[in-house]
């Protein structure tokens, strides 16, 4: 019994082995075949990239975005800072008197 039992240990062992380097091998050549993986939102934009060119709408959606959501925003602080500056004159005018 012993010498099946060390047998048996003998041949786990180098099965063991050569189990334990064919993944780390097998994990690197993976590794340099393997695309890289893109994100969600990189794929989300190379998708909407491709149907913009695809449906011949890039010019358009430049021309109607013209004057967009940062544009806007831009305007209405610089109305703001304008309303602002014209207040704060009245104010100070209003103390000299």
């Amino acid at each position: 019994i012993s010498e099946n039992s060390s047998n048996f240990g003998r041949h786990m062992l180098s099965k063991n082995a050569s189990i334990s380097k064919k993944p780390a091998l097998g994990s690197i050549l993976g590794q340099i075949g393997k695309k890289q993986k893109l994100s969600t939102l990189e794929k989300s934009k190379l998708d909407w990239n491709n149907f913009k060119s695809k449906e011949g709408i890039e010019d358009e959606l430049k021309y109607h975005n013209k004057d967009g959501y940062l544009e806007r925003q831009s305007f209405l602080n610089s109305v703001n800072e304008k309303q602002f500056e014209i207040e704060r004159s009245l104010r100070l005018g209003s103390k000299r008197k």
